[in-house]
């Protein structure tokens, strides 16, 4: 009797020891190097931003869709603040990126204004959780996270005032900074009707931008 109560131990050990190897192996294959981890994060964190908003998003959510702890979440991005941070510049970056690059390989103005314009609202086609989040989410946030978002957005206006420098060359530095908010204001609300008209083509679309900025850039070149 007691060989057999020794062996059903023996057993129940092993079965024990087996089961805590399986589970540590399943944590072991799903251990992301850091840097995947980060953007795994940032992946829920976007989605999340873009369905509920800023302020209805929590940090706890965010980590057990992304099957985490908290900790882990606060260890790399510092908050809800800082990952939502995170998530506007990778996708104004993004943006910059395809926006500002198809710009620097066209020809003349008119063709850059379309090929930048392209670019942009193929960004929005393609992406359009990742605009709502970069465009839609200012309204949410206050403080520093609203002064950051506003220096961001000010950073791509001011690129577009230096693009519109080498197309309208006498124009002043103000008259190129009113007319860059004023281009990308437009976009931004050309945008967001499309969003809510998703049958009008893109191309439709970038025809209505460079129809209505192209007569604001010639009248500022000519003044």
């Amino acid at each position: 009797m007691q060989a057999v109560t020794t062996r059903r131990k023996t057993r129940s050990a092993s079965a024990s020891r087996t089961s805590r190897r399986t589970v540590t192996s399943k944590r072991i294959r799903h251990r992301l190097p850091p840097a995947r981890r980060a953007e795994q994060l940032l992946d829920v964190a976007e989605r999340l931003f873009a369905a509920q908003g800023f302020r209805a998003t929590s940090i706890e959510q965010i980590a057990q869709e992304s099957g985490v702890t908290r900790p882990v979440v606060y260890d790399r991005f510092g908050g809800k603040d800082g990952i939502y941070l995170a998530c506007l510049r990778r996708a104004r970056h993004q943006l910059e990126e395809s926006m500002f690059g198809e710009v620097a390989r066209t020809g003349d103005s008119l063709k850059r204004l379309r090929a930048g314009a392209d670019a942009y609202f193929g960004f929005v086609e393609s992406s359009p959780q990742r605009w709502r989040v970069l465009f839609g989410g200012g309204a949410s946030v206050s403080g520093d996270v609203a002064d950051e978002a506003m220096r961001l957005r000010f950073e791509t206006e001011k690129q577009i005032a230096d693009w519109l420098g080498t197309v309208t060359p006498k124009a002043d530095d103000q008259s190129l900074a009113a007319l860059a908010h004023a281009i990308g204001g437009a976009s931004h609300q050309l945008a967001q009707w499309w969003l809510r008209n998703p049958g009008i083509a893109k191309q439709r679309i970038v025809d209505y931008f460079v129809k209505f900025s192209w007569p604001a850039i010639r009248e500022l070149a000519r003044s």
